[in-house]
């Protein structure tokens, strides 16, 4: 709690010289998030019912909710810091394949692999790349992310069945 607070502090007083009429600049964050979107699913749904803002601000929430939950846990292995990311990750506005490499160091055990399946799971969106040159727009089709998301839904949701089966949980989720 008092790191949170501390780095809190310290950011706020590094914005301190940059305050005009009571308003952070943040650059272009907000036009990212109102017009930046891509293989969203979790991100689309929200802000359907919430602002953008909101929904951005969620995603950042689950990836620090996932860290307090682990952490009370006494998860320290440094796999467990694949989650928080892929959390933020899941419920972002703009899910790139290469955004996953940053998850590649912390996925080193078995508890990670819905997330392993995700790296590869998300390879088809390059196909929206085929399809702009055809003159479509820049979305990815629904089949495809029902590959990319189902599959990784799929393999948490055999990891969770099978996890009182094992002796030790070695395969379990935290």
């Amino acid at each position: 709690m008092r790191d949170g607070l501390l780095a809190a502090a310290v950011v706020g007083l590094l914005y301190l010289p940059f305050l005009h009429d009571g308003r952070i600049p943040i650059g272009s964050l907000g036009t990212y998030v109102h017009s930046f979107w891509f293989n969203d699913p979790v991100f689309a749904a929200l802000a359907r019912v919430l602002a953008p803002e909101l929904a951005a601000g969620f995603a950042v929430l689950a990836g620090i909710l996932t860290a307090i939950w682990l952490r009370k846990k006494s998860v320290l292995a440094s796999d467990a810091f694949a989650w928080p990311m892929a959390a933020s990750l899941l419920c972002a506005p703009v899910v790139y394949p290469w955004y996953l490499l940053w998850l590649l160091p912390f996925l080193r055990s078995a508890s990670t692999l819905p997330i392993i399946i995700w790296t590869v799971s998300i390879i088809p969106t390059y196909y929206v790349w085929h399809l702009r040159a055809l003159g479509r727009p820049w979305l990815v089709p629904s089949w495809i992310m029902l590959l990319e998301y189902g599959s990784v839904g799929l393999a948490a949701a055999i990891i969770w069945l099978c996890r009182g089966r094992e002796p030790g949980h070695a395969g379990a989720l935290y």
